[in-house]
């Protein structure tokens, strides 16, 4: 599957409304996402946003008990279609909104009617006057804690046409040497490859490893984050790595020296004015009318989340094996009400 973001311009892959903005929020849309498993302090907020203002929330899509009531009004492009074009209930609540939201999550992004549901969403935000300086509307949730800024830092690379050539050659067992970068997510069969991994878990990546060079986990160093909605936050080290782990830069940067490619940091403080440089260069520039998408019939199912397995820490961890556990239980005696 191929995801359509669109990182020529940061408008259309960050939570433009900001995470506070969906207290002030008078209409709530929600297109292909469960934030109760995608984001739950995000969840939270919507939440607080219904108890608080009583705000209306309609969903494309059926993402299930989000702890608060909701309107499905449709499960598929159609439903966008019809919305654009005044036919859905909802259409004139958005004229007469002051704030509203739209929160696109991937499960609507998918494919070539992903490419339709985002610009035409933000079309119809930009006429409708939602898109302005002071405020935006649209919003995207990536599923990834990581995804906002690997895109900022061109580390996660998607094209409009979503071509995958790395991806593509991986699958066909092109490449003769691999470096995985905490990268535990690739499903590929391995034949001749050649695999070192870097990273903090014994997870997947690091079983079809020739070489681990093992890396700090994220408690174990500072850090610097870029969250949903674009801001950049620093993180606190909490330990210290065990054994012979590395901070991941310290690793990179030795190999480079060793190649004889020096990087053009020596020291950490260095390596976090470079980021910083690189990420206030990302200003969210004005939205503009893309030009005329056709529609794409697409149905809009939401993709679930193991929620408890969603990364190679959290999969290491006995705690939360226990709660996955205990939670299926609940789930196959249909009492799972868990906020």
């Amino acid at each position: 599957e191929k995801i359509y973001l669109n990182p020529e311009n940061r408008i259309n892959y960050i939570f433009n409304s900001s995470i506070k903005g969906i207290e002030e929020s008078d209409l709530i849309l929600l297109v292909g996402t469960n934030p109760r498993t995608e984001a739950t302090i995000l969840n939270a907020r919507i939440k607080k946003a219904y108890s608080k203002n009583k705000v209306e929330i309609f969903s494309i899509g059926d993402p299930g008990d989000l702890t608060y009531p909701y309107n499905i009004i449709g499960s598929d492009t159609q439903a966008l279609k019809d919305i654009f074009e005044a036919k859905n209930k909802i259409s004139e609540k958005f004229k007469n909104s002051k704030k509203p939201i739209v929160i696109i999550g991937e499960s609507a992004l998918k494919n070539e009617p992903g490419m339709y549901v985002l610009e035409g969403l933000k079309k119809f935000l930009f006429q409708n006057n939602h898109i302005n300086n002071d405020w935006n509307a649209l919003n995207i949730l990536n599923r990834d804690a990581s995804r906002v800024g690997a895109i900022d830092l061109g580390l996660y690379t998607l094209s409009k046409t979503n071509n995958f050539p790395v991806l593509n050659k991986l699958n066909e067992n092109k490449f003769k040497l691999l470096y995985l970068l905490g990268a535990d997510e690739l499903n590929f069969d391995k034949k001749d490859e050649f695999i070192i991994y870097q990273g903090s878990h014994g997870d997947k990546g690091a079983e079809i490893a020739d070489i681990i060079l093992p890396g700090a986990a994220y408690t174990e160093k500072n850090g610097l984050f870029i969250n949903l909605e674009g801001s950049l936050q620093r993180a606190y080290k909490a330990s210290y790595p065990p054994g012979d782990a590395r901070e991941d830069w310290t690793i990179i940067k030795e190999l480079a020296d060793r190649m004889n490619k020096p990087l053009e940091y020596n020291n950490i403080q260095q390596l976090r004015e470079s980021i910083y440089k690189e990420i206030k260069s990302k200003a969210v520039e004005p939205a503009k009318i893309s030009k005329k998408i056709d529609f794409k019939e697409g149905n809009i199912s939401i993709k679930t989340i193991d929620y408890y397995y969603t990364n190679p820490i959290a999969r290491s961890s006995k705690v939360m094996s226990e709660c996955r556990q205990i939670s299926k239980r609940f789930l196959s005696t249909g009492i799972e009400k868990a906020s």
